[in-house]
């Protein structure tokens, strides 16, 4: 993520970016979360799987109506609620 996409998304923006994964993440995973904070690792404490995180990508561009560039997928970016959402903003800015 660069300064530039931290300057242009606000941080109620950046709150309901995180608000639409959580949500995601609740229907994906099909289960109760427990209370997620940006700090939740997806793969180790919520079990996300590489299946999971495909419909989470597809859920997450219809929600937010983004498209994401598949090219700039790391694993990285899904190592935590924060990643994801740093990347979310990175392409929304993009």
């Amino acid at each position: 993520m660069s300064d530039t996409a931290d300057i242009r998304t606000t941080a109620p923006e950046r709150a309901r970016i995180v608000s639409a994964i959580t949500t995601v993440l609740a229907q994906v995973l099909d289960y109760d979360l427990p209370e997620l904070t940006e700090s939740s690792r997806l793969f180790d404490e919520l079990g996300l799987d590489s299946t999971g995180v495909f419909e989470l990508l597809m859920q997450l561009e219809e929600v937010l109506e983004v498209e994401f560039d598949t090219d700039n997928l790391e694993m990285a970016h899904f190592e935590t609620v924060a990643s994801l959402a740093d990347f979310v903003v990175a392409e929304q800015d993009a």
